[in-house]
Order: C-alpha cells, then structure tokens, then sequence
C-alpha cells in the first residue's frame, strides 16, 4: 500500500487483451514499418517475443494511472518498459512521496543514540606472569 493509500491496480485480461490486438494491428512509432499480426512495441516498434511484453501503464498506477485501454501501452520489457520504470515513474512517486511526507510531518523522528557507561574494566595488574608451579622440579 502506498501513501496515497490504495494497492497497485493491474490491468485486468479484457484490457490486456485489447491492447494486445492493438499493438498487432498497428504501429504508431514515426520510421517503423507496420507489419500487420506482428505484435511490435508501442514504444520503439520492435518485435515482441514471448518473455519480453510488459502492459505498462502510460501514467503510472502510483500517481493514480487508471487499468484502462486508454492507459495501457505493450512495450518490450527491456529496454523500454525497465527504463520508463526506473527513469520516469520512481523518480516522480519518490518525489510525490517526499512532498506528501513533508506536508503532513510524516517523517520519522530523528533517534538519539544510548549512551552508557559502558562495560568495567578490570583493575590494572603490576605484577609478572608467575610459573607454573608442577614443572619446577625439573
């Protein structure tokens, strides 16, 4: 759950589904060849292959991105889903967060370390190691 207090919402199968026959039926990317019953990237217009299709939402589901066919892009898993997740939509929730956290003092408060005395320390022995006493008839 997350601070703005509601669960990740997935896109339900039914969206999925629509935006899987869309991305076969056309390719928006400028320069990229439409190969109609190909499934291609949203993104960049490779060819997905099985493993790498990721349904990603367009406004991320943190800053309240709907599940819906408006809002669902299939992108190639890597490098374009990977690199919209780590580079756009964390930085802009971890900023959201911290802006949240500071407006209704929700940051954890500072701790102060213990501190102690410690453990005693024995006293100081001025005084030589004295031998063993079972060898000394040798």
């Amino acid at each position: 759950m997350s601070l703005r207090g509601h669960k990740r919402q997935e896109f339900p199968q039914s969206v999925r589904k629509q935006a899987f026959a869309r991305c076969c039926r056309e390719c928006k990317v400028e320069g990229v060849q439409n190969m109609p019953g190909v499934p291609q990237c949203e993104n960049c217009g490779n060819v997905l292959r099985p493993g790498n299709v990721e349904y990603e939402h367009l406004d991320p589901d943190g800053l309240g991105g709907e599940p819906t066919i408006q809002n669902c892009g299939v992108w190639c898993a890597v490098p374009c889903s990977s690199r919209k997740t780590h580079e756009e939509d964390n930085p802009r929730m971890r900023k959201a967060d911290a802006v949240l956290k500071a407006t209704y003092g929700l940051k954890p408060a500072k701790r102060s370390r213990i501190t102690s005395r410690g453990f005693l320390k024995p006293p100081r022995r001025n005084e030589a190691s004295r031998p063993i006493e079972k060898w000394k008839g040798f």
